[in-house]
């Protein structure tokens, strides 16, 4: 409509009940009406043609409102004469018993599907007659689950809708950290709801931490604070974090007592930090130790609040940390300088350290850990899958290593241990390739012959060390957790389902990570292959359109591994925001008023 009804109303009705308007229910006042425009296209052909859609909005929020009564409701809202529109909700009946004081989430992004755990395994774990001689952490686990991974506008999701869902158990839609997204130009006045992080801190006073290996005010740890419809803007998730949303009436929140990633652009005074702010200097003000290095990291006391950023953008990956270090030359100081962050902790020291502070801290309340390994998810998306699966492999040392530092501690019987995904890539393995054979051939029909399937794929080469003489063969082993060499001469015939333009040669990129894409033109984005990427490949057109510089996410179902207290809750199939349900009834979190 051009002029929509500005006297519509709302009223909730429990099953079996009348219904009442919202304001009686919840006793609080009627909002004012707020009144805004936003247009959209209605397909690709009127987008082509720029005619897009004119909507006119006549709106009301109503904000601090929650139903306590379990059961089935039904909102409608009536408008033009009558008109109806109705949504059913369930409130849960969470019986309120605390059957776990801490829960450590591993969120693995690829984000971590099966395929890929497959892929990890293969290359780190040796076989003999079709049986592997070891295992991943994972493997061990005794209950596994899998979870649906659908927002509320696609059912494919990005990684703020999905990591609200896990967090706050609310769908939410693309780009939407912690609310219910509206239409309005204003991305900090949407309906926003609260994430675990909040109402644990809130009714428990128990300790919160929150590490990752990405910049951190990245979308899967900025969901736990900041509230807002555009996950980019990274200074406000910053200032969410040690002030909570300061734009409404909301919850207090007094700081994690664990921040550990990468991304100091949003620390150091400038343009990229909220309002030009020192966040470093804020952080120090309100009790908080702040480390930018692994040394510091490791010889921190572990009874005071701590910020550890250790280098401007994502955390420098596994596989250049430890085998490819002269990649860590990228000038990526988290202290504002021009030098190299060369002093970097990885997943597994900072979760350690994460997990005696928070023991420290309280022991006696209890704690909540995510701990993001975010590279998988970044390095799939530039289709460099060396890199991806190293991380993975990281993940997996790290949760073997979290079992063995809460056993250390004495809380292991006490702590459930979950590992999950908030979304996957559409990533498999076909076979192997003879990267010899595949760069001796001229043509790029040729080459494609260096693939094997079937019987031709052979075995693992990654669990066979190189030559020991030969440096150009780099290689690393850290007993059966990694590959022993990463580039052998049998690859993986690896790839993702939707992919752009690009050139495919199966080999290790020593020189860093992938780029699989440039842009043909300075002044929109239509991407082509990177001449300089895998040079000796064959040309693979792509499938995505050409404004993709990388791989996407897939619809696929993700995994959910745990053990511990209440373990039993989190096997099956079931629904991203079920997993919040789950860990709020280990925690006791439930709330009858």
């Amino acid at each position: 409509r051009s002029t929509p009804d500005t006297a519509f109303s709302f009223s909730i009705a429990r099953q079996g009940r009348r219904a009442q308007s919202a304001p009686a229910l919840f006793n609080i006042a009627e909002p004012p009406l707020e009144r805004w425009n936003f247009t959209y296209f209605e397909d690709y052909f009127a987008r082509d043609a720029d005619t897009p859609v004119l909507v006119n909005v006549a709106s009301k929020i109503y904000r601090r409102v929650a139903l306590y009564e379990p059961g089935d409701y039904t909102a409608t809202l009536t408008y033009n004469n009558g008109s109806k529109t109705t949504a059913s909700w369930l409130v849960r009946d969470l019986v309120q018993v605390k059957k776990t004081k801490n829960i450590v989430l591993f969120i693995g992004l690829e984000r971590m599907t099966t395929n890929m755990i497959s892929a990890a395994r293969l290359i780190a774990h040796q076989t003999v007659n079709g049986r592997y001689q070891s295992l991943m952490q994972m493997d061990k686990f005794p209950v596994l689950g899998n979870q649906m991974t659908h927002s509320i506008d696609s059912f494919i999701t990005d990684s703020a809708n999905s990591a609200t869902a896990l967090y706050s158990g609310h769908k939410s839609t693309v780009n939407a950290l912690g609310v219910y997204r509206d239409s309005s130009p204003d991305v900090f006045d949407d309906p926003r709801v609260e994430s675990i992080a909040e109402i644990f801190q809130r009714l428990t006073n128990g300790g919160v931490g929150i590490v990752s290996t990405a910049y951190i005010a990245d979308a899967t740890p900025g969901a736990f604070t900041a509230h807002t419809a555009d996950r980019g803007e990274y200074g406000a998730v910053v200032d969410s974090f040690l002030n909570g949303a300061v734009n409404y009436t909301w919850t207090n929140w007094t700081g994690p007592d664990v921040l550990f990633g990468g991304g100091a652009e949003q620390f150091l005074p400038g343009e990229e930090s909220y309002q030009g702010q020192d966040y470093y200097q804020l952080f120090g003000e309100r009790g908080y130790n702040v480390v930018l290095n692994n040394t510091a990291l490791s010889s921190t006391p572990n009874d005071a609040k701590t910020l550890g950023i250790f280098s401007t953008s994502n955390l420098p990956v596994w596989l250049d940390r430890n085998v490819y270090k002269n990649n860590l030359n990228r000038g990526n100081s988290p202290d504002g300088t021009e030098a190299n962050a060369t002093d970097v902790p990885g997943l597994k020291q900072m979760t350690l350290k994460a997990i005696d502070i928070l023991n420290a801290r309280h022991r006696e309340e209890g704690w909540f850990l995510m701990s993001e390994a975010a590279s998988i998810d970044k390095q799939m998306h530039a289709l460099d899958y060396d890199r991806a699966l190293g991380d993975l492999l990281e993940l997996d040392d790290t949760v073997k290593n979290t079992f063995a530092k809460l056993q250390e501690l004495g809380s292991d019987k006490e702590t459930l241990v979950l590992v999950t995904a908030d979304h996957g890539h559409g990533f498999d393995v076909a076979g192997s390739v003879d990267t010899q054979y595949l760069d001796a051939q001229e043509t790029d029909r040729e080459k494609r012959n260096a693939i094997g399937i079937y019987e031709e794929a052979g075995l693992s080469q990654y669990v066979i060390p190189g030559d020991a003489q030969d440096t150009s063969s780099l290689q690393f082993s850290e007993g059966a957790a990694f590959p022993a060499n990463w580039d052998p001469r049998y690859t993986l015939f690896s790839a993702v389902g939707a992919n752009p333009d690009r050139r495919e040669n199966y080999q290790v990129h020593k020189s860093g990570p992938r780029r699989p894409t440039v842009n043909s033109t300075d002044d929109e984005d239509d991407y082509i292959v990177n001449p300089r990427d895998a040079v000796t490949g064959f040309l693979m057109n792509g499938s995505l359109p050409v404004d993709a510089a990388q791989g996407v996410h897939s619809l696929t179902d993700v995994p959910v591994f745990a053990q511990g207290p209440c373990q039993e809750l989190f096997g099956g199939v079931y629904n991203n925001i079920d997993l919040f349900f789950n860990m709020a009834a280990c925690l006791g979190l439930a709330r009858t008023k």
